[in-house]
């Protein structure tokens, strides 16, 4: 057994002043105009300082949930040292009855949206965010950069334990929290309904087969299957799903250009639109592309259709070279991974030579893909 390291829940509660606070006790002398209150947020907290340089908790992964109840919240401006990582989502904020009274749900997106709330936006297919989920593809640089820190410090989430499991958040509207005995008046009443870019990826307990509860969005008090990983539903044969997040996270762990130590830049990354070289970042837009260019693989083309409407998109033109299907999430298992194993796979991609040969694919709606750049054998 070992310990990678520790995921420190409501962090920032470690960053205010105690009611014990001394600044001579803290640096060993007194501070001119030290008045400091109980709770203020402190640039240098005592114990994270502490922490950061211990020698041996400095070594292991440390990692920050940068709010805390009081409404603090330091997503991208958490004490670092340089080692700390955050999760990078957003704390709903604490609303007074006024507040609540008078609260409107158009402003919901600029309550602290950061990578968690970016992504189900533009997934679902919300105008507005294509620029912002690019960021979060680099690894939100807007964050991380300024501060010295790297994607690494970044950990990228859709779904964690408190809230929807990622198939309810796709499946479901609205919570059903009735088993909780709360009159289903607990648990968060929003929903913005693919783990992809740099930095950190990271996936709830169960989300790689599917696990359901039924659309409950605050489980902590139950003791049962709502809770329990269920071994049957990932062993059952039907779980394409799971044999997706393998492949996905497979595929990931091989590209080099996937897990950059710094952040992209233009000479590796290069962003698309329906047409190569042209991206819209209009507050319409709802689609992404890019290429990488990868040591491992070559280069890989992304695209991102969250629109309602199918599209036909041009794809760059490499002079000697053909893209190749890899990743189509709108095709039916296997065919949506065309690993090695895929029975009758040269059928597969043979089925998409029509548009390839003219440098063009289909793209359906709410659906992804992923090509990689291959010799073309007939040059």
């Amino acid at each position: 057994m070992h310990v990678d390291g520790f995921r420190f829940d409501l962090a920032s509660i470690m960053t205010r002043s105690t009611s014990l606070w001394d600044s001579a006790n803290v640096y060993g002398k007194s501070l001119e105009g030290d008045l400091i209150t109980t709770g203020t947020p402190l640039s240098s907290p005592p114990l994270v300082d502490m922490m950061s340089n211990d020698p041996v908790l400095r070594g292991v992964k440390l990692i920050a949930e940068a709010w805390d109840t009081g409404g603090l919240y330091q997503v991208g401006t958490f004490p670092h040292w340089g080692i700390w990582s955050e999760w990078n989502g957003k704390c709903m904020k604490l609303l007074s009855i006024e507040e609540l009274n008078n609260f409107d749900l158009v402003s919901l997106p600029t309550l602290g949206t950061k990578y968690r709330d970016i992504v189900r936006q533009f997934i679902k297919g919300t105008d507005g965010f294509s620029g912002a989920f690019a960021e979060c593809l680099c690894g939100s640089p807007n964050l991380y950069q300024e501060g010295g820190r790297k994607p690494w410090n970044s950990i990228n989430f859709v779904c964690a334990h408190d809230g929807f499991t990622l198939a309810d958040l796709v499946t479901y509207n609205n919570k059903h929290n009735l088993a909780n005995g709360e009159d289903n008046n607990d648990g968060e009443s929003h929903n913005n309904s693919w783990n992809c870019g740099q930095g950190v990826p990271m996936i709830c307990m169960g989300d790689e087969y599917g696990h359901t509860k039924g659309g409950n969005n605050n489980t902590y008090c139950h003791d049962n299957y709502i809770n329990y990983f269920r071994w049957d539903k990932k062993e059952e044969s039907s779980s394409d799903f799971f044999r997706f997040c393998c492949l996905m996270t497979k595929f990931r762990r091989e590209c080099e250009s996937l897990s950059l130590y710094d952040f992209p830049t233009a000479e590796r990354l290069q962003w698309h639109g329906h047409t190569p070289g042209t991206p819209d970042w209009s507050d319409t837009s709802r689609f992404v592309a890019f290429t990488l260019v990868d040591s491992v693989k070559g280069e890989i083309y992304v695209a991102l259709n969250t629109s309602h409407l199918p599209v036909t998109i041009t794809l760059p033109e490499r002079p000697g070279y053909r893209w190749e299907p890899l990743v189509d999430t709108s095709k039916d298992a296997p065919y949506d991974f065309l690993s090695n194993e895929v029975p009758d796979r040269e059928i597969a991609i043979k089925q998409y030579a029509q548009f390839l040969d003219a440098n063009l694919y289909p793209m359906l709606s709410y659906s992804s893909i992923v090509l990689l750049l291959s010799p073309d054998e007939n040059v």
